[in-house]
C-alpha cells in the first residue's frame, strides 16, 4: 500500500470507512506439535482499515498463530488466506509486514539506512528505493529520528522504527507481536494515533498481546484466545457485556483514563468511573 500525504484521524477506532474486505481470513484452524495441540478450531478475520488485537494469556497459542499466519508453520487444519492466498505460498507472504516483539533491526545503522536495506531485501527496484523509503519515514513519523542509529533511540523510537520496516515491504497485513513492550507511558498514546493512521489508510492490522488496556485503546475488535481456540470475538463494549452480563457488580481498571469512546460503551453499562477516570465500576444486569 502507498501513504500519500497521511493526515491523523480524531483519537478513537479506525474509521469504518475505510474498512474493506477480508485481508486476513482463518478458518478453523488447528495446529499441533507433535502429540500436543496448540491451535484448536480457531477462526479469525482481519479487513482492510480494521484493527484487530488478539488477546490470550501465556501459552494460548498466540505465537503459533502468528507462525501460521505468516506462513511459518502449516496448519494440521484449516485454511490461512492473506489476500486470497493460503499463507504459506509467497503470494500472501510478501503480503504480510510482520513486527516481531524483538527488535529486528541493525542496531549500529541509522533509522533510514536499515530501511534502505530492507527496502534492498524485499527485492524492491533501485530507482525506487530512496521515494519509498520517504514515504514510509513520513507513515511511520519517524521523521525526527531517521538519521539517527537505532541503538541511541528511546524504546518508543525503536518500535516505530521496527513497525516503519514492517512497512517497506507495502504489506496489505501488519501484524504486531506484543508491540508496546519498552514503550513509556508516554509513547502509548502516539502510538496508537500511529496505528489509527496506519489503518485509516486502508492497512488491516493485527496486534497479539495480552495487554487488555492496549485492546481497549485501539482496537476497532478483540479476539480472546484460550487454550488455541478463539472463545469470543467482538467489539471490546460488547465482549464486557457478553462476558459480565450476569454478574451483580463488576469493576475495571485503567491505568489511564480509557478513550471517549470506551467511555461511553462503559456508562451505557451504567458503570461509574472514580475521581481518577481510570476505575469503573457497577452492576450488570443478567443478558
Amino acid at each position: 500500500m502507498s501513504f500519500p500525504a497521511l493526515s491523523r484521524p480524531a483519537a478513537g477506532p479506525a474509521l469504518a470507512a475505510a474498512r474493506g474486505a477480508p485481508v486476513l481470513q482463518m478458518a478453523h484452524v488447528s495446529a499441533s506439535y507433535g502429540a500436543r495441540a496448540v491451535l484448536h478450531d480457531a477462526s479469525l478475520a482481519v479487513s482492510a482499515g480494521e484493527i484487530m488485537v488478539l488477546l490470550g494469556p501465556n501459552g494460548a497459542g498466540k505465537t503459533t498463530l502468528i507462525r501460521a499466519v505468516c506462513g511459518r508453520l502449516r496448519p494440521d487444519h484449516g485454511t490461512i488466506c492473506v489476500k486470497g492466498h493460503a499463507a504459506h505460498l509467497s503470494e500472501a507472504r510478501r503480503r504480510i509486514g510482520l513486527v516481531p516483539q524483538e527488535l529486528a533491526l541493525y542496531p549500529s545503522l541509522t533509522v533510514r539506512e536499515n530501511l534502505d536495506i530492507f527496502a534492498r531485501l524485499a527485492g524492491m527496484p533501485s530507482a525506487g528505493i530512496a521515494g519509498r523509503v520517504g514515504a514510509v519515514i513520513e507513515a511511520a513519523g519517524v521523521g525526527a529520528r531517521a538519521n539517527e542509529r537505532i541503538d541511541r533511540l528511546s524504546g518508543g523510537w525503536k518500535r516505530r522504527a521496527n513497525i516503519a520496516a514492517a512497512l517497506v515491504g507495502e504489506p496489505a497485513l501488519l501484524v504486531l507481536d506484543e508491540p508496546t513492550v519498552g514503550v513509556d507511558r508516554e509513547a502509548l498514546a502516539g502510538f496508537a494515533d500511529l496505528l489509527r493512521t496506519l489503518a485509516a489508510a486502508g492497512l488491516a492490522v493485527l496486534i497479539v498481546t495480552h495487554d487488555l488496556e492496549q485492546a481497549a485503546a485501539v482496537a476497532d475488535r478483540v479476539a480472546i484466545l484460550v487454550n488455541g481456540h478463539v472463545a469470543l470475538e467482538g467489539p471490546m463494549h460488547d465482549l464486557v457485556a457478553r462476558r459480565f452480563g450476569g454478574a451483580r457488580r463488576v469493576e475495571l481498571r485503567w491505568s489511564h483514563p480509557p478513550d471517549g469512546d470506551t467511555r461511553a460503551h462503559l456508562a451505557a453499562l451504567a458503570l461509574r468511573n472514580d475521581a481518577t477516570g481510570t476505575i469503573y465500576t457497577g452492576g450488570l444486569a443478567a443478558g
